[in-house]
């Protein structure tokens, strides 16, 4: 009723999509029952691997759609209110039913004329039976499993928050793994080993169950019955699952691991104190605990931070299952790519973060304490994971022990640099020219600057970098090493840990000066 009365549609067109779709339903029927009778006659052989694998390939589709057509229902629901007059297993079923409605019922006619007319087609009756069985069993048990994807997403992050207290920065890191994951899979996989995978899921059984009464077509009836006995189990077990999984997740248990999810003095002792506590004044590092304890409960930076390396870590990925080696210049673009990312994501918005109480912080902060705590918030965060993953590749890949320990000390000084860069390009937003804006995924709100000016932001933090990083990357290029080593007759790794040198030299005196810029900037800056 919520769903008709806000869309707003008129009865003329409604009118207008119900004979569309009693139109499409007649189309269906013809066109399957002229398929049914060229397959009943020997004139066309049915393409059993192919649905196989198109079937596969819609079941998962299925399930996406399903999952955001749920999670879309629950965000506009009043669960609160409804759970007040409702069982979780009503509220459930009741959502589920909503969203089945509006996503799968409305091809329902048009799958019940293509069955009848393939059915009439191959001369079978019971052949209609068993197409609506398995496309409606398929159907139904993508949005059961949908279901228990929303309610488990929102069950999972409270069991990792109680444990780490950085629920949100591992979701997106496991976002990142799977991307990477998956695109080096695709690659090294073949492509008939993948679409084998694909033919032989249990989701393609689905076609088997439902041509098992076509003699012509030469069907697996273990295939079949397997997919029947799979719909019968996993659709109610689904069911039972999704209302388990979200009674404790819309109980007072999930409500409490929410509510006592720990939040510390930003001044008292803690680990940070006794890590930085003797090399970094206590204003900075305020600020820099400060700025940690916002990137727990909404991960901005870590979104920035992982969106844009993913890009450029399977474009590498990639690169190097293709030589199957990961070589120097590949080195060296991993610890640029992901210096890159810990600068544009905490340095960027770095006016957005303080938005709310930018007036307190101009007049409780320093310049230097703001830019330094803004550094080591990123620093701290960032550079051990970029060192690891640079120190990781180098020690699997052609380039020597020595030769990788340069690099990586090299990729730590590139965070400090590029977040230096990002802070004193992220000054320069005006205070007019940030407003709020919806955070990816969730319902709340942050702030930032709109508009193309955060994009160019980000691309002249990538190129500043680019230009510090230069020397190392033109003396990993192969040729450049060998005309160096030909001219100045030393060997190539010594070549190319020069220029790492050279480069941690300028990174180190760019830093200084983005400071130096960001403190006067931040010394100047007016609220108007």
């Amino acid at each position: 009723m919520c769903a008709r009365r806000k869309r707003g549609r008129p009865r003329s067109l409604r009118l207008v999509l119900g004979i569309a779709l009693i139109a499409l339903s007649i189309g269906c029927g013809i066109g399957a029952y002229g398929l049914g009778a060229a397959i009943y006659r020997d004139l066309f052989a049915f393409p059993l691997e192919t649905m196989r694998m198109g079937v596969t390939m819609g079941f998962l589709t299925a399930i996406v759609v399903f999952a955001q057509a749920m999670s879309r229902r629950l965000e506009r629901a009043e669960t609160d209110l409804l759970l007040t007059t409702v069982t979780v297993r009503e509220f459930v079923v009741g959502i589920g039913l909503a969203v089945y409605s509006r996503v799968a019922l409305p091809w329902l006619l048009p799958v019940c004329g293509g069955a009848i007319g393939f059915a009439a087609g191959v001369r079978s009756s019971a052949t209609a039976v068993a197409i609506a069985v398995a496309v409606g069993g398929g159907v139904t048990l993508a949005a059961v499993i949908g279901a228990v994807i929303v309610f488990a997403k929102n069950l999972v992050p409270a069991r990792i928050t109680g444990v780490f207290r950085q629920g949100s920065v591992l979701r997106y890191a496991l976002i990142g793994v799977i991307w990477l994951v998956g695109s080096v899979i695709v690659v090294v996989l073949p492509v008939d080993r993948v679409t084998e995978l694909a033919r032989r899921a249990p989701s393609a059984w689905v076609v088997d169950l439902g041509l098992i009464a076509v003699p012509e077509i030469d069907t697996e009836a273990v295939r079949g019955l397997s997919a029947l006995v799979v719909l019968a189990v996993g659709i109610p077990s689904g069911a039972i699952a999704a209302i388990t999984i979200a009674d404790r997740v819309l109980g007072e248990e999930a409500d409490a691991a929410e509510l006592t999810s720990g939040s510390r003095s930003l001044v008292g002792d803690g680990l940070s104190r006794r890590l930085f506590g003797r090399y970094v004044s206590r204003p900075a590092l305020t600020v820099a605990r400060k700025r940690w304890v916002q990137e727990r409960r909404i991960s901005v930076a870590f979104f920035g931070a992982i969106c844009f390396p993913l890009f450029g870590l399977t474009g590498i990925s990639l690169y190097t299952s293709t030589v199957s080696d990961i070589p120097p210049i590949a080195l060296v673009s991993i610890a640029f790519v992901c210096a890159t990312g810990v600068g544009q994501g905490f340095g960027s918005e770095v006016l957005g973060a303080e938005y709310p109480v930018l007036p307190m912080t101009l007049t409780s902060a320093s310049g230097r304490e703001f830019i330094r705590g803004t550094v080591l918030a990123a620093v701290a965060v960032g550079a051990p994971p970029t060192a690891l993953l640079t120190l990781g590749a180098g020690l699997v890949g052609s380039v020597g022990a020595l030769e990788a320990v340069l690099i990586t000390v090299a990729s730590v000084v590139w965070c400090c640099c590029s977040v230096a860069v990002a802070t004193a390009l992220g000054m320069d937003v005006r205070y007019r020219d940030i407003y709020p804006m919806p955070y990816p995924f969730t319902s709340a709100m942050i702030y930032g600057e709109i508009g193309r000016a955060s994009f160019i932001r980000l691309g002249l933090i990538g190129v500043a970098l680019a230009a510090v990083s230069l020397p190392a990357a033109v003396a990993s290029v192969p040729a450049v090493t060998e005309a160096a080593t030909a001219v100045l007759g030393v060997p190539a790794p010594v070549v190319r840990s020069a220029a790492v040198l050279l480069t941690i030299g300028i990174a180190l005196a760019v830093s200084k000066i983005a400071v130096d810029r960001a403190v006067e900037t931040y010394a100047e800056y007016t609220l108007r």
